[in-house]
Parts: structure tokens; C-alpha cells; sequence
């Protein structure tokens, strides 16, 4: 039994392409972390590079910033596949819970609760938003947070009942009180604290496993940043970076025959 989308006019060739160079640019990524990158600044401050992979300088996709590069990759694709009027008829609903512990002082514990939706643009690529909310808790902070995220998700590798992805989110976010409300405690990094107001950014691996032509189990690992961007000085900005797990479903809104489909 094979789950694909059903699509008839997609080009397998530039499917081929899309995922071939993809690994590509991630198995260069992942050989310069481990070796020349780790020293000379290329990671954020107190920060190992397994904790934080893709947040090697320029790339940097643990923060706001990866959003331009999600933009440029996304907008590549755009330009340069074909389109596919079958796949803008692909309307997908998800909803996730997961967990994510910050690896600085003082290791902040967030639980988070998601939902979005997914339009299908291109064969191995979406674009969405969700709506989120996060509850941040250690023995300092207690605070609950609200965030808007626009995002992308680029399909990696299928096999006849699980789909491989990567998805990247980026948008804004409210906390009922000020947070985080320390800085690491690392060397200086003693006094400051946050604000209401911070920026969110979210990079994540995962698998949908297709329970049904409309009905798919996703499991993920991702990696979750929060931070002001400096908007009142960086004595204003300690942030919050958390690895974690989440787990979820999707449920698909078929219009003319398209679905998940088996085979």
C-alpha cells in the first residue's frame, strides 16, 4: 500500500530534484556544525552546536531572522516548480500538543498547544499559519504566552504509509506577564529580563503517519526560540531556547477527489 496525494500533473522529476537538494544543503549544514563552526561565534552565546543546529550564523533559523530565509527558499519554489491547480485544492486542518525544556538556566519548562492550517501550493511544499499558546514555567517564571505564526512546510521523503517533513514557523507573540524575567545566569548574564511583547521562531522534523485518506497521526522533534529582537536593547532580551517534542493531527478537506490517497 502506497499514501501519496493524489496528483496527476505533478512532475516526479522536479519532486526528485527539490528533496535530492535539499539533503544536500543539510548534510553540508550539519558537516560544518561539527566541525570549523562550533568556535568563532557561529552559534548564540552558551550554546552547543547539537542543541541548536540550524542556528549557525547566517543561517540562523533558531531566530526572527530565519523567516528571510524561509521567504527566499519559499519564494525559489514558487518561482522555479510548476504549478499545480489540483494541489491548491489541498485544505489542511491540524492541531498539536508538545513540550519543549529551555538547555539554559534556568531551564524553563513550556508546554504548548497549537492549531493551524495548511494549504497544499506545490508538490512537496505548503503554506500556512497557526495559532498558539504556551504556558513557561521554572522556579523564576510562571506565565502564560499567545503567538501568531505564518509558516512553511517542505516534504522530504515518502514511503508507502509515512511522509517526512520539514516545517519552519516564525511570527509574534503576548504573554500575560513579562517574560523571561532572568538572564541565564552564565558569566555576566545575571540581570536582565523581558517583555511582554517577543518575536517567536520554530524549526521542526517530523512524520505524518496516514491513519485514513483523510486522517494522519504527526509526530515531531523541533526546536522553539523566543526573543524581543533587541526592540528595548539587549539588557531587555535574554530569550528562550527549548528542544522538545510534540504530537498531532491532520485532517484534510477534500475538494474535487483531492486527498490522501491509497494505493
Amino acid at each position: 500500500m502506497k499514501i501519496s496525494i493524489k496528483n496527476k500533473k505533478s512532475d516526479p522529476k522536479i519532486q526528485k530534484s527539490f528533496i535530492r537538494h535539499f539533503w544536500v544543503f543539510a548534510f553540508l549544514v550539519l558537516f560544518t556544525n561539527q566541525g570549523i563552526c562550533q568556535f568563532n561565534g557561529m552559534y548564540p552565546p552558551y550554546t552547543k552546536w547539537y542543541q541548536d543546529p540550524l542556528g549557525i550564523k547566517p543561517l540562523e533559523l533558531s531566530t526572527a531572522f530565519g523567516f528571510v530565509w524561509a521567504s527566499v527558499a519559499t519564494a525559489a519554489c514558487l518561482i522555479f516548480t510548476k504549478k499545480d491547480s489540483l494541489l491548491q485544492k489541498n485544505i489542511t486542518f491540524y492541531t498539536e500538543v508538545g513540550k519543549t525544556i529551555g538547555y539554559k538556566p534556568p531551564f524553563t519548562a513550556s508546554n504548548q498547544n497549537e492549531i493551524g492550517i495548511i494549504f497544499g501550493l506545490r508538490p512537496n511544499m505548503s503554506l500556512g499559519f497557526s495559532l498558539s499558546s504556551y504556558h513557561f514555567k521554572d522556579n523564576i517564571n510562571d506565565t502564560y504566552t499567545f503567538g501568531f505564526m505564518p509558516l512553511v512546510k517542505w516534504d522530504l521523503f515518502r514511503s508507502k504509509k509515512v511522509d517526512f517533513y520539514f516545517q519552519y514557523n516564525a511570527g509574534i507573540s503576548y504573554s500575560l506577564s513579562i517574560f523571561p524575567l532572568t538572564g541565564t545566569g552564565l558569566g555576566t548574564d545575571t540581570s536582565r529580563y523581558g517583555t511582554k511583547f517577543n518575536f517567536l521562531a520554530k524549526y521542526t522534523i517530523g512524520a505524518d503517519y496516514f491513519l485514513t485518506n483523510k486522517i494522519a497521526l504527526q509526530v515531531a522533534l523541533k526546536h522553539f526560540h523566543l526573543s524581543n529582537g533587541n526592540i528595548k536593547g539587549i539588557e531587555r532580551n535574554p530569550s528562550y531556547d527549548g528542544n522538545g517534542l510534540s504530537i498531532g493531527l491532520m485532517y484534510k478537506i477534500s475538494k474535487k477527489g483531492a486527498k490522501f490517497q491509497s494505493k
